[in-house]
């Protein structure tokens, strides 16, 4: 592991940003328009019930994580195929491990970012400060849907590397299907049972339903955190040996390269 690549990767990062206005909407605009339109929401709603409008704010700030953790991952790689340098990148001595690292931390950067800004924003036009949650439960909170969207996009990755751009469509779509599996804006017991049984196969779930019991009760719910991040680990052990697997079919197959035509 050499971090001056790793850090190249990210100097690299920051050029497309700046002059992407594409990213910028993707990763500022898109999730600061749903803060507002999410939050008049949650101003509505608390003139009846004001836990559920606590909920929908919450979620949807906590959301922005796993989105823009995965977006990072799958569409940094996407730009360089789309501008025909991805297999340039890899002419030079940089390891795939440098590389995902690199969008990993981008995407990290970007989502801590992004949540403290829309925090701020929710704080002072609709009065909902989300360190009402807890600092401890926050942070957990974090490393588990950084951990879950790092599996998400590395496995989004090796698909498009492996069968194309023909499929690039699923690395910001995909994320957006299983959103309403994973109980962000209500709880679990909202779905109907059968529902709830493919829902506990997402470890946000978990996740979500430990920040709500926090915020309603100030308790830190160290089961939910716990199978949450049990999951992800499995996950990211099946997701790296996946994209491991699909990133050398990719190679011997030629895809890799044809990935640029």
């Amino acid at each position: 592991m050499n971090f001056r690549r790793v850090r190249a990767i990210l100097w690299q990062e920051l050029f497309v940003l700046r002059r992407s206005y594409e990213v910028i909407a993707d990763i500022i605009v898109f999730p600061f328009t749903n803060i507002l339109v999410f939050g008049f929401i949650s101003v509505y709603l608390s003139k009846e019930n004001p836990a559920a409008a606590q909920f929908v704010i919450t979620g949807m700030l906590l959301w922005g994580i796993i989105w823009i953790v995965q977006y990072s991952v799958t569409l940094g790689s996407l730009w360089n195929i789309w501008s025909r340098n991805l297999a340039n990148l890899f002419i030079a001595p940089l390891q795939l491990n440098e590389y995902i690292l690199a969008h990993t931390i981008s995407g990290i950067v970007k989502s801590l970012l992004v949540l403290t800004i829309n925090a701020v924003l929710c704080v002072y036009v609709f009065h909902f400060n989300l360190l009402s949650v807890g600092i401890l439960p926050l942070v957990l909170a974090f490393a588990n849907f950084v951990l879950f969207a790092y599996a998400l996009g590395i496995t989004l990755l090796g698909l498009i590397w492996k069968y194309g751009t023909r499929i690039q469509a699923v690395s910001w779509s995909l994320v957006g299907l299983i959103q309403p599996l994973v109980a962000a804006f209500y709880p679990l017991s909202v779905l109907p049972v059968y529902v709830q049984w493919v829902s506990i196969l997402f470890s946000p779930t978990f996740v979500f339903e430990a920040v709500r019991t926090a915020l309603t009760t100030g308790n830190v719910d160290w089961t939910l955190f716990g199978i949450a991040f049990v999951q992800n680990c499995v996950y990211c052990v099946i997701a790296s040996k996946l994209f491991v697997s699909m990133y050398d079919a990719s190679r011997d197959s030629g895809q890799f390269a044809r990935n640029e035509a």
